[in-house]
């Protein structure tokens, strides 16, 4: 958001991009042998913290935070995947707990996403500064205490060098996670702190670096684009074809508060995945276009020591706030006042509204690239 103060499945099969691997990453080069496997990778939007959200957290019978049921629809497909990623855009201050245009979470909100099953959260985004250092150095602090892996911000340029890029190994698959952003809306970042702006000189270290220490797939989140649009800006197109120049493997946007299409850029070898915004994980924003996201599933396939992404999957979902009860085949449903994520296999249990159905239609149409309304 800026700041003025200071199951749909649309499914794709096609060429992608790849990244082979000259020599092994850890062992003789002769002698290590990389396995042939498959994993599979969910990103998620931004994770917002609007107070409303803070106030239906509230549990007032055990006097504490809860979110975990928010996400209950969309777990599976997080909690299965081998890699699961979202934006953190809020910072997790302590109290008093606030909401835009200056953010700060309760830490049971980052807590709980682990519990869905986030494996790392990403922090480079135009919040990450709302409360200046602290926020930026608590932040990382809370989420290490949660042994949530982050990338995005630092406490120092010597932290930075220590741990940047994050690579986790993803069933003996090295993955490279990168994070930027355009901007910290103007706020400063306090020295020693140091926050991944989008540069391209930046970039292009970060992911030469992350090949030089053995990264078969290189995956940036880009913090970009225009609020409210759900079409892409040229300086996104711009971003998205430098950084497929320098060899990334899939570009995931993020920031608009709107689903952005899906594409792919074609370079001398590969047809990279790039999908310029998922929009809002959970946020408690209601116009049409916002009140929703999406998450994208990347396979990639480790072949005779090649790895390529083979798969690039959107799973939309619609937000609901409010309370939920309903009768299934199976079991009744009661939820109370909340922010949950619906996808279109669980739309049924929705009360009836008109919200939900036109969500999905239009995204299918925003991430197939049609500007038809």
């Amino acid at each position: 958001m800026k700041f003025f103060c200071l199951s749909l499945l649309v499914f794709v099969v096609v060429p992608l991009s790849c990244s082979v691997q000259d020599t092994p990453a850890t062992g003789d080069a002769n002698t290590e042998v990389l396995r042939d496997t498959t994993i599979q990778i969910v990103v998620g939007g931004d994770m917002m913290s609007h107070k409303p959200q803070v106030t239906a957290a509230w549990n007032v019978s055990n006097q504490r935070y809860e979110y975990e049921h928010w996400f209950q629809f969309v777990k599976p497909t997080i909690e299965t995947a081998d890699l699961a990623i979202a934006n953190l855009e809020t910072t997790l201050s302590g109290e008093p707990y606030t909401g835009y245009p200056c953010f700060s979470a309760p830490d049971a909100f980052a807590f709980d996403l682990k519990r869905v099953g986030f494996d790392v959260l990403v922090t480079a985004n135009n919040h990450v500064a709302d409360k200046g250092k602290r926020g930026i150095e608590r932040t990382i602090r809370v989420l290490d205490s949660f042994d949530i892996k982050h990338t995005g911000s630092y406490r120092t340029q010597q932290e930075r060098d220590s741990l940047h890029p994050l690579i986790i190994d993803v069933k003996g698959v090295k993955v490279a996670i990168l994070s930027y952003t355009y901007s910290t809306n103007g706020l400063p970042v306090s020295k020693p702190n140091v926050v991944d702006l989008i540069d391209d000189s930046i970039m292009a270290k970060d992911i030469a670096r992350a090949r030089a220490k053995g990264a078969e797939l290189v995956i940036p989140i880009m913090h970009w684009g225009n609020e409210y649009q759900t079409v892409e800006h040229p300086i996104q197109s711009r971003t998205a074809s430098f950084l497929a120049s320098k060899g990334v493997d899939a570009i995931v946007g993020m920031h608009p508060h709107v689903l952005q299409p899906i594409r792919y850029i074609k370079t001398k070898t590969d047809s990279v995945p790039v999908v310029y915004s998922l929009g809002n994980f959970v946020a408690n924003m209601r116009d049409r276009y916002q009140n929703g996201g999406a998450m994208i599933k990347i396979t990639a396939k480790r072949t005779n020591g090649r790895t390529m992404v083979t798969a690039f999957e959107d799973i939309p979902f619609y937000v609901y706030k409010g309370s939920i009860s309903a009768n299934t085949t199976s079991k009744s449903v009661s939820l109370c006042h909340g922010f949950y994520c619906i996808p279109e296999s669980a739309a049924h249990l929705l009360p009836g509204s008109a919200e939900a159905p036109q969500f999905f239609d239009d995204a299918r149409r925003i991430l197939r690239g049609s500007s038809k309304r």
